[in-house]
């Protein structure tokens, strides 16, 4: 505009400084010197590239739109799948921007004595509310030491104050903001509330169950407009009798026993979560709401590759058994988590099949917890369980590699475990016991048993003074599943010096051979019946020397059967033999855990793929809430040119 025309307007008389032109449409950006131009100039420039900022938050959280364009072809153009990133990163943009802007007005207005507009005028008033709430909105969910004070529902109120921000910018500005900021937060009110009333679902009797001493498991039927197994996805879960205005979001899996019945897995760490803890004090049926279920990030990336590599931490397992339920049988998902949680390991191996899930992947298990596990009496030879934490390049490599190179494949080893279990447990006693005493000497395995025996009989003596026994093995009915909680029936005293017990025969089965898969009960009472030829109830060195001198002339003609179990077996006590010296399984036959051969491998892989990825068929996983092993897992795959993709909910 001229000065003489900014003249007639009325609102200044006229530019500054000399100039001929200036700007002065209406009061509040009316600059008319070269300052004030520059100010005007840098605030409108920050709000100008904010609009489509804006349009983007809302749309990002069109969770029912997202959802649909999952299954467009628009999905290979547009990561949907993780529109939350998108928002976290545009939501501290505009709040920076915000400032950025506010700044350059109310500085511009300051230099022209003009600063009363800020309370006088629509666009002042707005503006200065919208930057007042914005740090509320925005700096609780970005700065780590406010989001480690701030419980999550006070931090998620917060964040809804984002309402009133749109609210404000509407009356900010008398343009195109109607549109801009308008259009998508109005497709975000439509979206929410079809989700809110038409995705969102009563279950009148959920199944609350604890999980150890840390977490809640929920079953429920799937409502009748679910999938009977939903892809791996997420939930919003809302208990009326904790709040009814609290939602808080979950992974989803399907129940692994019970047809189109979903669970998951809720850890005691926030308010909310501690409030459920403490209310499950018992198993009970009780009523909840869920809203959903959407699509996880996990479940694009999956679907591009054969094989993955889906490493979990803490409670982030149970995205990844979803991907594994779903997957099995299809894609090789081989699972690396890291856990303290004892309670948590424990559920999960008793609950899943995971030897079966995974048979052609491998599960790697590293306990860092304090408390020892009590695990199931013989997991599938392609589950690995260490205690620490594991060097992630190392088990990375040696996944890939035994994989990649055929040199330890997983379905192999299962197959192995199948045939074992499928034999008799006398046959693969037998079987196992005539190699075993090529690798072990006879009188080291006696005299382990013999040390057991006499161990245990003065630990239960210590703990309970046993009653006086006439001589004979007590065989009241156990569990089947757990020989080792047969109950000692004799004191030390009563042993004889040099002989073996039941007890001490297990213990020397389970020490020595831990590949020969489960056995009951009466499967080792008939076996020491067996061995104890004169019926004294305990097994002395002659009898013992006789059984297997027994094994060993029956070992001399062995079936194309027994072959095929010993070959079995073999494989499978191989897998296992590491075990007794640090609780780590570990493979003697490649490198599954990973070492430097397995890095070298892989370098060289890459290095002779003369320009083709060798490893565009593999893709790695991560969720759980460590940045540490997020960031580890990013540099490993870009170092060897995997993809790679995050589920955190660190909202």
């Amino acid at each position: 505009m001229t000065s003489a025309q900014i003249a007639e307007v009325g609102i200044a008389s006229g530019c500054k400084g000399g100039l001929e032109r200036c700007i002065c449409p209406r009061v509040t950006i009316c600059a008319t010197d070269t300052l004030s131009i520059i100010l005007l100039a840098l605030a409108r420039c920050s709000a100008f590239f904010d609009y489509p900022l804006y349009m983007m938050m809302f749309l990002s959280k069109c969770h029912n739109i997202n959802n649909v364009c999952r299954r467009t072809v628009l999905r290979e153009w547009i990561d949907f799948g993780d529109m939350h990133k998108v928002h976290r990163l545009f939501g501290i943009i505009v709040g920076i921007e915000t400032m950025f802007h506010s700044f350059f007005h109310m500085l511009r207005w300051g230099l022209n004595a003009d600063i009363d507009l800020l309370w006088k005028t629509t666009t002042g008033i707005s503006g200065l509310a919208a930057v007042m709430i914005t740090p509320l909105i925005c700096w609780p969910m970005v700065i780590p030491a406010i989001k480690e004070r701030l419980a999550f529902e006070v931090r998620k109120g917060l964040h809804y104050l984002s309402i009133v921000w749109a609210i404000m910018l509407l009356f900010h500005s008398k343009s195109r903001i109607y549109y801009l900021i308008g259009i998508p937060a109005l497709m975000y009110l439509v979206d929410y509330l079809f989700g809110y009333f038409g995705r969102n679902g009563l279950i009148e009797n959920a199944f609350f169950e604890r999980y150890g001493e840390n977490g809640v498991a929920l079953h429920f039927l799937n409502p009748p407009n679910w999938d009977k197994k939903p892809k791996t996805s997420y939930v919003y879960v809302m208990c009326p009798w904790i709040s009814k205005y609290q939602w808080h979001a979950f992974t989803i899996f399907p129940e692994p026993t019970k047809e189109n019945h979903t669970m998951l897995c809720i850890e005691n760490s926030g308010d909310w979560t501690k409030e459920l803890h403490r209310k499950i004090r018992v198993p009970c049926l009780r009523p909840l709401y869920v809203l959903g279920p959407y699509k996880s990030p996990f479940s694009d990336a999956a679907v591009t590759t054969s094989n993955a590599i889906a490493v979990a931490s803490g409670i982030g397992i149970t995205p990844t058994l979803s991907l594994v339920l779903n997957y099995a049988g299809k894609k090789r998902i081989n699972v690396v988590w890291v856990c303290r949680d004892p309670g948590l390991v424990e559920y999960i191996l008793h609950k899943f099949d995971i030897g079966a899930i995974t048979e052609k992947s491998y599960a790697f298990i590293f306990y860092t917890g304090t408390r020892e596990l009590a695990l199931p009496k013989d997991l599938p030879a392609n589950i690995f369980i260490f205690t620490g934490r594991p060097h992630l390049e190392h088990t990375i490599t040696g996944i890939v590699t035994a994989i990649h190179s055929g040199d330890g494949l997983p379905e192999e080893i299962y197959e192995a475990q199948e045939k074992i279990a499928n034999a008799p447990f006398q046959q693969r006693m037998k079987v196992a016991l005539s190699r075993v005493v090529e690798i072990y000497n006879k009188d080291e395995m006696f005299e382990y048993a013999v040390e057991e025996t006499e161990k245990v009989a003065a630990a239960a003596v210590a703990e309970d003074p046993a009653p006086e026994s006439d001589g004979t093995i007590d065989t009241a009915p156990l569990d089947d599943s757990d020989p080792e909680t047969a109950p000692l029936l004799f004191s030390p005293d009563e042993v004889p010096e040099g002989q073996v017990s039941l007890k001490g025969l297990d213990s020397m089965i389970s020490e020595f051979l831990g590949g020969i898969g489960e056995y009951s009960r009466s499967d080792i009472e008939a076996l020491f019946h067996e061995i104890d030829s004169d019926g004294s109830g305990f097994i002395d060195r002659d009898e013992f020397d006789d059984f297997i001198g027994m094994i060993t002339m029956e070992s001399r003609t062995l079936s194309d059967s027994q072959h095929e179990l010993l070959s079995a077996m073999e494989r499978s006590m191989d897998v296992r033999r590491s075990s007794i010296d640090s609780s780590v399984r570990r493979s003697t036959h490649n490198n599954i855990l990973g070492n430097d051969t397995t890095i070298r491998y892989m370098q060289n892989l890459l290095k002779y793929s003369e320009g083709d990825n060798p490893l565009e068929d593999w893709s790695i996983f991560y969720c759980g809430g460590s940045n540490e092993i997020a960031q580890i897992l990013r540099e490993v795959t870009s170092k060897y040119n995997i993809d790679f993709a995050v589920e955190k909910f660190d909202w």
